[in-house]
C-alpha cells in the first residue's frame, strides 16, 4: 500500500498563517512597551487570560473540524455545508451570551490572584474590553476549520490572517498613538482585528458553499441541530475540559510569574508570546493531521491515516531542530527589539535554554493531538491535559519554580508528559474505534 503523500505546500502555508497569529499579540506587545513597563505586565496578565478565554470558547465547538473533515472524506459535502452554517451560528451566539459573565467573573479572578493592584486593575480593564471580540474569535474557529478540514485550502487562510495582522496594527496606531487611549486603544483593536478576519474569511468560503449560513441562523434559533452538528457539539464539551486545562496552565505560569517583580512578569509575558508563535507554526503539521488525517478516517483508510500521523511528527522534528538554532541566534535581540527594560532582558536572557528544550516534545505532543482530534478521540484528550496539568505540572513547579527559569523547566516538564500520552495513544487502535463509533451511531 502506497503511503500518505505529505501535503507540504499544506502545512507550510499552515505554518506561515500560524506565525501571523501569535506576531498580532507581539505586535500589542511591542505597543504596550513604547508605553511603559506597567502597561506591558498588565498586558502579559491580561492578554493571556483574554487569549485563553477565545481559544477555550472555540473547544465549545471544538469537535467540529474533525467531524467536518470525516464527512468530506466519506463524500458528504451537503451534511458539511449544513453543519458549516450551524456551527457558524452557534459560536456567535454562545460568543454573545458569554461576554458579560466572563468578563465581570474574570475581572474579579484577576484582581484577586494579582498582589499589585495597579497590575491587577490594568489588566481587568484590558481583559473586559478584549472580551467584546469574543463571539468573532468563536466564529474565526469555525471559519478556519471549514479552509482546513473543508477545503485544504493553502493561501487563504493565509491572506485572512494578514489582514487581520495589518488591521489589528492599524487599529492600534490609530487607537494607542492618534486618540491616545493606550491600554483601551489595545483591547479594542485586537476585538476590531478579530471582526476583521471573520468578514475576510467569509468571502471565500461563501463562494465556494462552504456553509449555508441563514439556514444555520434558522436552526440555531429554533434549535433544530443535525446529528452531526450534536456530534460536534459532544465532543466540544470534551474539548472545552482540556482546553481549561490548558490554558490553566499557560495562564497559572503568568499568575505565578507575578510574584516575582514586574519585570520578570514582562519578561514572562513575552517569552509567553513566543512559546505561542512556536506552537501555531508547529500546528502546521497538526492542522494537516486534523485535516487530511480526518479525511482518511472518513473514508475509510485507517493505516493511510496512522502512517501519516508518524510521517508528519518525524518531519516536525526537522522543524524544531531549525527552531532551536533560531532561538539561539535571536535570543537576546528579541528583548532589545520590544524594548524591555534592563532588568526584564536579564530576565528573559536566562529563559532560552528551557525554551529549547521544550520544541521537540512539543511537536510530538502538537502533531498526535491533531490526529486525534481529527479522529474525533477528544475523550482521551482531555483525560490526557487533566493528568498533564493537574498532575504533572504542578509537581514540576513545587521541585523547580522557585525562579522564573525554574517556572519554565515546569512548563517543560508538562509539554513533554502530554507528548508521552499523545503518542502511546496513537500507537494503538482506540482511537480508530472511537472515530469509526461515532459516525456509525449519528449516521444510523
Amino acid at each position: 500500500m502506497e503511503r500518505p503523500r505529505l501535503p507540504i505546500p499544506f502545512i507550510v502555508a499552515s505554518m506561515v498563517a500560524g506565525a501571523l497569529q501569535p506576531l498580532i499579540a507581539l505586535v500589542d506587545t511591542y505597543f504596550a512597551a513604547q508605553l511603559s513597563t506597567q502597561d506591558l505586565a498588565c498586558l502579559a496578565l491580561g492578554g493571556g487570560i483574554a487569549s485563553s478565554v477565545g481559544w477555550v470558547g472555540g473547544q465549545l465547538i471544538g469537535g467540529f473540524p474533525g467531524v467536518l473533515g470525516r464527512l468530506k472524506g466519506a463524500s458528504k459535502d451537503d451534511e458539511a455545508a449544513q453543519l458549516a452554517g450551524q456551527a457558524l451560528w452557534l459560536a456567535i451566539g454562545l460568543g454573545l451570551i458569554l461576554v458579560t459573565p466572563l468578563g465581570w467573573l474574570l475581572g474579579h479572578v484577576v484582581m484577586a490572584i494579582t498582589e499589585s493592584e495597579a497590575t491587577g486593575s490594568g489588566a481587568r480593564h484590558y481583559l473586559q474590553l478584549r472580551l467584546l471580540g469574543l463571539p468573532f474569535e468563536m466564529a474565526g474557529f469555525v471559519a478556519f476549520g471549514v479552509l482546513r478540514a473543508g477545503f485544504h485550502a493553502v493561501w487563504t487562510p493565509i491572506l485572512v490572517m494578514a489582514v487581520a495582522l495589518i488591521a489589528n496594527s492599524v487599529y492600534n496606531a490609530i487607537l494607542v498613538f492618534g486618540f491616545g487611549l493606550g491600554l483601551t486603544g489595545l483591547a479594542l483593536g485586537s476585538s476590531l482585528a478579530a471582526l476583521t478576519a471573520v468578514g475576510c474569511a467569509s468571502f471565500p468560503i461563501g463562494r465556494w458553499g462552504g456553509w449555508r449560513s441563514a439556514a444555520g441562523r434558522r436552526a440555531v434559533r429554533r434549535f433544530e441541530l443535525s446529528p452531526m452538528t450534536q456530534l460536534s457539539v459532544q465532543l466540544g464539551g470534551k474539548a472545552l475540559w482540556r482546553g481549561l486545562f490548558l490554558n490553566a496552565v499557560l495562564v497559572g505560569s503568568s499568575v505565578y510569574a507575578e510574584r516575582f517583580s514586574t519585570p520578570e512578569l514582562a519578561a514572562h509575558g513575552l517569552a509567553l508570546q513566543i512559546w505561542l508563535l512556536l506552537a501555531f507554526v508547529i500546528d502546521g503539521f497538526a492542522h494537516a493531521g486534523t485535516a487530511f488525517g480526518s479525511q482518511l478516517i472518513g473514508s475509510g483508510e485507517h493505516h493511510q491515516a496512522r502512517t501519516l500521523g508518524w510521517r508528519l511528527m518525524r518531519h516536525s522534528v526537522i522543524l524544531c531542530v531549525v527552531l532551536c538554532a533560531l532561538l539561539a541566534l535571536s535570543w537576546s535581540g528579541i528583548a532589545r527589539l520590544i524594548g524591555l527594560d534592563g532588568v526584564a532582558q536579564m530576565a528573559f536572557a536566562t529563559l532560552l535554554l528551557p525554551m529549547m528544550a521544550q520544541t521537540v516534545p512539543a511537536s510530538a505532543a502538537f502533531v498526535a493531538d491533531g490526529l486525534l482530534k481529527g479522529a474525533g478521540d477528544l475523550g482521551f484528550l482531555a483525560a490526557q491535559m487533566v493528568a498533564a496539568s493537574a498532575l504533572v505540572f504542578p509537581i514540576a513547579l513545587v521541585v523547580l519554580g522557585d525562579s522564573l527559569q525554574g517556572l519554565w523547566w515546569a512548563v517543560c516538564a508538562w509539554v513533554t508528559a502530554r507528548a508521552l500520552l499523545c503518542t502511546w495513544r496513537l500507537s494503538g487502535d482506540r482511537w480508530v474505534a472511537v472515530a469509526v463509533g461515532q459516525m456509525r451511531s449519528k449516521s444510523s
